[in-house]
Parts: structure tokens; sequence; C-alpha cells
């Protein structure tokens, strides 16, 4: 099983909520800035760990986009989760000043990003982009949770009558697929 650390969909809607809350506090890595084309933009890509309200925490890679006039003026415009290596964080493109490109390896799973702020256009492109191999990844997931709900059934027929629970429901295979990892 692919074993990157990441977070279901849930945790990040939880860390988008935690992380613009002002009572909670959050840790953030270094971050790697890029700078637009005309200099009036920096783009951060950093990870953030934030506690919750429920007094855990969670954690994810983000872009914040920053003016160079004034700090005050930033705002966080993607989000994803937290891959194995640094190598599958998130590249950013600028493709001209007012247009931003945020680049993830093929196989991860991030979060739309914001379509724009204060006139900055801003998209998402997969690197070795392949929908095919992100659908075989997503339906394998799918297969897993099914083959967990299958196993608990097959547990409690077995502890209730094991001669009569069958045969234990196979694994699903893991597809072998390219991670797309950015390279540029």
């Amino acid at each position: 099983m692919r074993r990157d650390l990441h977070l279901s969909a849930l945790a990040l809607a939880a860390f988008a909520t935690a992380s613009q809350a002002t009572e909670i506090e959050c840790d953030r890595s270094g971050s790697k800035t890029t700078p637009s084309p005309d200099g009036r933009w920096t783009a951060s890509v950093q990870e953030e760990v934030c506690t919750t309200i429920s007094g855990g925490a969670a954690a994810g890679i983000t872009v914040v986009l920053i003016s160079t006039d004034d700090e005050k003026r930033r705002k966080r415009v993607f989000l994803m989760p937290v891959p194995r290596s640094r190598e599958d964080w998130p590249r950013i493109r600028w493709q001209g000043p007012s247009v931003l490109e945020v680049r993830v390896p093929n196989l991860s799973e991030p979060g739309p990003p914001e379509p724009a702020f204060e006139g900055i256009r801003i998209s998402l492109a997969f690197c070795g982009d392949n929908p095919g191999d992100r659908q075989a990844l997503a339906d394998y997931k799918a297969a897993v949770k099914q083959w967990q709900k299958e196993m608990g059934a097959w547990v409690a027929r077995r502890k209730q009558d094991e001669s009569s629970a069958g045969p234990r429901p196979p694994r699903p295979e893991e597809p072998a697929l390219p991670s797309g990892r950015c390279t540029d």
C-alpha cells in the first residue's frame, strides 16, 4: 500500500477551519518563496501544524500569497495533505505577474485552490498528469474501505460460528502506479 502520510478530506476541512480561527495556534515550517515576475507578490510554500478546537492537531502544506508592499495583504490560496517527502510539496510556477500555477505530484490529493486573490488567478496542475492513475488510486482506496467493512462482518460471523463464517475476504491488490513526481 502507498504509505504517504496524508489527511482525509474531513481532516483537511478541520485544518482549514482550525488554522483560520484566532484562538488556534499554528507552527509553520521554513518556507520556500517564489516571487512574482513583477516582484509585487510572493508565493510561500510551507507546512502548517495547528491545534484544533478539540485539542488535537491538524497539518497541511499551504501556499500563501503575500504582498511585497504590505505583508498584511496575505491569503492562503492552497492546501494539501502532508506528503511523505518534501520533494512532493507543491511547486510554484508564475505564468505571468497575475497568473499563478500550483503544481503537485499526480497522485497527491490536494484541495482545490482559491480561484483568485486580488487580481491573481490561481490554478492547479498535476505533474505527470494522468487522471486514469488518480482514478485507479481512488478506486483502490474505496475497495480497501469496502474490504474493511467485509472483514468486520466476517470477524463477527466467525465469532458467532466459526464453521459458517466462510472464507476470509481477499484484500484488494494495490495498483502499481508511477508517482508523477514534479521534477521542475
